[in-house]
Order: structure tokens, then C-alpha cells, then sequence
């Protein structure tokens, strides 16, 4: 007789992933690419002495303004376009959009990856401070935590997506 405790139930289609786990690949790919495009950006301005000065700090800022809109609009164009070319490649028809308590509990855990992270992050950046260096080293810790916490999360859940359980 068969044991069929050991079976995994099918949530994706061809592609072998459902459509969360999708999602959580077209994240953590959203996150590399913008994450290492800004990097780049203010790697370069900082190069160029464009965060020396009293306005350095204003600079920054501007700079970070311009990456949060930017990032949202790419997240927004890659989850739409991303899972629509999955759909075609695999000829998945994507019924399955229900998000159940699996999917909640793994999202759950992965956004305690990401408070961690990002709290180290800003902890961090509180001690840079304290130790008499430049607010413009705590803003980018600040701004790298956020950015390394999402990283997290979105491993984090994938790890639970490809675990099972």
C-alpha cells in the first residue's frame, strides 16, 4: 500500500513553481537589479564628490527620493510582465492565485527575515554614529540594510517555497 503522506502537493503547473513562488523569484530578481543599479548610481555621484560639502547630505537624499519611486515602478512592470511570460513559456493558464495558510505562514516567517535584517541594519547604524562617523555612512548602512532585508525575505520565502513545508 502506498504511503501517500510523503507526496507534495502539485501548486504549480509545467513549471514546477505556483504562482507565490513565482512571485518571490520576480521579487528577489526586482531586488538584484535595482538594488545593483543604485549602487552603481551612488557609488558614482560619491566618486564624482557629489555627497562632499554641507549639501552632500541634501544630495543624498535627492538621490534615494529618485530610487524608491524608480523601484516601485520596476517591481511593478516586472511582476506584471514576468509572470505573463511564465505563462506563455510554460503555457501555464496561472489558475492558481488562491493564497492559502502555507502560503500567509511562509510570508510570515520570510518578513521576520527581512525586520531582522533591516533592524541589525539600523542598529548598526546607530553605533556608526555613536562612534563619531559621518551621518552620510549611517544613511547608506540604513539604506543597505533595507535593501539587504528585502534580499532576505524574498530568500527566506523562496527557501520555504522550496522546502515545502
Amino acid at each position: 500500500m502506498a504511503d501517500f503522506r510523503s507526496e507534495k502537493p502539485d501548486h504549480g503547473a509545467r513549471s514546477g513553481m505556483s504562482y507565490e513562488g513565482r512571485n518571490t523569484v520576480v521579487a528577489l530578481v526586482t531586488n538584484l537589479c535595482v538594488v545593483t543599479f543604485f549602487a552603481w548610481r551612488l557609488l558614482a555621484l560619491h566618486r564624482q564628490g557629489a555627497f562632499d560639502g554641507p549639501s552632500g547630505l541634501a544630495t543624498w537624499a535627492q538621490c534615494v527620493l529618485w530610487i524608491i519611486p524608480a523601484s516601485v515602478g520596476v517591481s511593478i512592470v516586472l511582476a506584471v510582465l514576468l509572470p505573463v511570460l511564465a505563462a506563455l513559456v510554460w503555457r501555464d493558464d496561472a489558475s492558481s492565485f488562491v493564497v492559502d495558510e502555507r502560503d500567509k505562514a511562509f510570508a510570515i516567517k520570510a518578513m521576520s527575515a527581512t525586520i531582522v535584517v533591516a533592524s541589525a541594519g539600523f542598529i548598526l547604524a546607530l553605533v556608526v554614529l555613536a562612534w563619531g562617523r559621518s551621518a552620510l555612512l549611517a544613511f547608506n548602512i540604513i539604506l543597505a540594510a533595507f535593501a539587504l532585508g528585502d534580499l532576505a525575505g524574498s530568500l527566506a520565502k523562496l527557501y520555504f517555497y522550496r522546502r515545502g513545508y
